[in-house]
């Protein structure tokens, strides 16, 4: 008589998800309470801002902006939705970002268990793997932070994820080994190929660095791997219509709005500049004569790459402008470029580059983060040493290696920063807990000469990752960001304080110096405005605004020679405004000077800048009207 078969080892590893989902859910409803009190709970980093204005303002029936997409079109259709649904919030969001990540820790689980290599099927190697994983990305702040955040990178975290896990369990199908379910019944494998594309398509939408990759890769993958059985041309066709349906919208805007073949956006350009041109660091850090932001440095890019070509341009031509400075510049210094590619790779795999908002900084206002301790400098070794038993194995190693692969050159090829890295962050917890369960499985059968080599290896990594300063971290830039969230609620003391620090921890940053000597001039400090903002003229006088407002500094200081030399400087400056504002304050000093004519022909100069200005208009007619010295 056979027995029946217990089911205590098919509980187990089901209870212990379910554990490991309560805290998940336990710690993003405290750090949601503990977000929405603290000072950050409405402040938007300048990505979201933007997101957040495109989103509203299409949800209330405006038309998409003009001339083609310049930012990444996927997280504002995602707010337009639910602001359509729910209404506009920052709620909704991040309630469905909360369970995005949730559903994200079950497919890493999944994944975890397909991953396992044949030996641990069905054994406790296997499930561990898998819990482990899970485990691993419940400890991760990072992942908690930014689901928080009014940002993509919840969906491209959820997008990679899930077209990772299904390429594996596709490509198990055509080896015959084990087919893709649902509800019990088998998915064909066109239809797997379908919705892979699908997800590789919306990714492209947020981050098309990456999934464009993915996009142009997995397709060879199935040829390369599947050719000998031919049931590869299948899944391979209805990957390609998969990943069209999301592709071929935004590609379609933006031809008939500007006639040329952008895929999703078009600041590609710009973005391989920041990472490989002059001066590039490795991380995101703008030339010192352009502002930091996203806007910012998109006008500025715009206006340098205008001044320099002496045309008007459009962002698709600024963008392929960018491009052909970089491969000059990689053409001429390539020993340089190479030993900035290195250094990207490290950063890679290094400590988490600080992005905004800044995960270390939310520590001390949402108390849960601290709990979640797991840092990437420990992830990072342990799925090196998870890739090379891979490599070893030979088990999934070709699919492994080409999603690490793309995600590795989808930030090498720009810039590093913890939230492009982001994505592939489950991916790499994948391979943490497949080198732990492992080591264990090593120690469990006494084959401690090996696990001595990898557990050496690993520990060398973690520490060249975690003590060897590869970069000067910006960490000014979440004062920065601080101090203009105080400035637009009214608390110039606390602005005051944030933009200090700003600038006290990045003394050499233009913006840092300018945005510390506006709270000052707005404070009523005229001296240590003016004293600020000269050394921000002596750093770059090019800084958009910095002559005029230098200028301006001077005049209410009462030295207004000095101050109208540095006017006549902005009235030839790159940027229209700042011509127009330039010539506006040169009418202004004429008129007090009372010399009505030279007046008259400044406002008339900073008219062919703002045709129309209704102030400008006013002033001029008020001038032309007013009797002149002599009549």
């Amino acid at each position: 008589m056979n027995r029946p078969i217990p089911r205590k080892s098919a509980i187990r590893p089901a209870v212990i998800l379910a554990a490991i989902l309560l805290a998940a859910f336990a710690a993003r409803a405290i750090f949601l309470v503990q977000l929405e009190k603290s000072e950050l709970g409405d402040a938007l980093s300048l990505d979201s801002q933007i997101y957040y204005d495109v989103a509203r303002d299409i949800s209330s029936g405006a038309e998409l902006p003009r001339g083609g997409f310049v930012f990444n079109p996927l997280y504002p259709a995602f707010l337009v939705v639910l602001f359509k649904l729910f209404g506009v919030g920052l709620l909704a969001p991040r309630l469905f970002q909360f369970a995005i990540g949730l559903f994200t820790i079950v497919i890493v689980y999944l994944t975890g268990r397909r991953l396992a290599p044949a030996a641990w099927k069905g054994k406790r190697q296997g499930n561990a793997t898998a819990l482990v994983a899970a485990a691993m990305t419940l400890l991760y702040a990072q992942f908690v932070l930014y689901e928080g955040m009014l940002l993509a990178s919840t969906l491209e975290i959820f997008f990679f994820t899930a077209s990772f896990a299904l390429a594996l369990a596709l490509d198990d199908d055509l080896k015959g080994e084990r087919p893709v379910k649902l509800g019990g019944r088998r998915v064909p494998p066109w239809a797997s190929g379908l919705v892979l594309g699908v997800l590789i398509g919306a990714g492209a939408l947020g981050r098309p660095n990456l999934f464009l990759l993915l996009a142009a890769a997995l397709p060879v993958w199935l040829f390369a791997r599947h050719r000998a059985s031919r049931g590869w041309w299948i899944p391979a066709v209805s990957f390609i219509v998969g990943a069209a349906i999301f592709l071929a919208p935004p590609t379609v805007y933006n031809a008939q709005a500007t006639g040329r073949l952008v895929p999703v956006t078009s600041h590609g350009g710009l973005n391989f500049f920041l990472g490989n041109g002059p001066g590039s660091t490795g991380v995101y850090r703008p030339p010192a004569d352009m502002r930091s932001s996203a806007r910012g440095v998109m006008e500025d890019a715009k206006t340098k790459a205008e001044a320099e070509t002496g045309r008007t341009m459009t962002q698709g031509e600024v963008s392929d402008y960018y491009v052909r400075e970089t491969l000059e510049y990689i053409a001429d210094h390539p020993a340089t470029w190479l030993k900035l590619l290195g250094k990207k790779l490290a950063l890679f795999f290094s400590v988490d580059v600080p992005d905004m908002p800044n995960v270390y900084y939310c520590m001390n206002s949402c108390g849960v983060l601290k709990f979640l301790f797991l840092p990437f400098s420990v992830i990072a070794p342990l799925a090196i040493c998870g890739f090379l038993i891979v490599l070893r194995s030979g088990k999934n190693r070709s699919l492994i290696s080409l999603f690490l692969a793309c995600a590795v050159l989808s930030v090498v090829a720009f810039y590093a920063n913890s939230r492009y890295r982001l994505p592939a962050s489950p991916m790499l917890i994948l391979l943490a807990a497949f080198f732990v369960v492992w080591a264990v499985r090593e120690i469990s059968r006494n084959r401690l000469k090996r696990l001595a080599g990898m557990s050496a290896l690993a520990v060398a990594l973690y520490l060249l990752v975690s003590s060897r300063p590869l970069i000067e971290l910006n960490t000014g830039a979440t004062y920065s960001f601080l101090g203009k969230h105080y400035a637009e609620n009214k608390d110039e003391a606390k602005a005051q304080e944030a933009f200090a620090e700003a600038y006290r921890l990045d003394p050499n940053k233009v913006e840092a110096i300018v945005s510390y000597a506006r709270i000052l001039r707005q404070r009523g400090l005229q001296a240590e405005a003016a004293d600020m903002f000269a050394r921000a003229y002596a750093r770059s006088p090019r800084f958009p605004l910095v002559a005029v407002e230098y200028g301006m500094a001077l005049d209410r200081l009462g030295r207004r020679e000095e101050a109208k030399k540095l006017y006549l400087e902005g009235s030839s400056a790159d940027r229209p405004m700042e011509r127009a504002l330039a010539c506006r304050l040169l009418a202004r000093a004429a008129i007090a000077e009372g010399d009505t004519g030279e007046a008259i022909r400044w406002v008339k100069r900073a008219l062919v800048e703002v045709p129309g200005e209704p102030e400008l208009t006013k002033m001029l007619e008020e001038l032309e009207s007013a009797p002149r010295a002599g009549q």
